[in-house]
């Protein structure tokens, strides 16, 4: 698992921050931002969240089973 920092260029994606529950999303290569406490805020790439794994489930067809 790759951290990354506060104020780092990184590529579009989900980004969340360590000891914390703040998730950022990045549409475009951009900076990450600051934690604004005073503290260093370092993040980790997350491939997909939960929302967003609940979006993709909830919009599957139910699957009926054949007889």
């Amino acid at each position: 698992m790759k951290i990354y920092r506060a104020g780092e260029r990184v590529a579009p994606g989900t980004y969340k921050q360590l000891n914390s529950a703040r998730i950022v999303r990045l549409e475009q290569e951009d900076y990450l931002p600051a934690s604004l406490n005073g503290r260093l805020a370092c993040f980790e790439r997350v491939e997909s969240s939960w929302e967003e794994l609940l979006q993709q489930y909830a919009s599957y067809p139910p699957q009926t089973p054949s007889l």
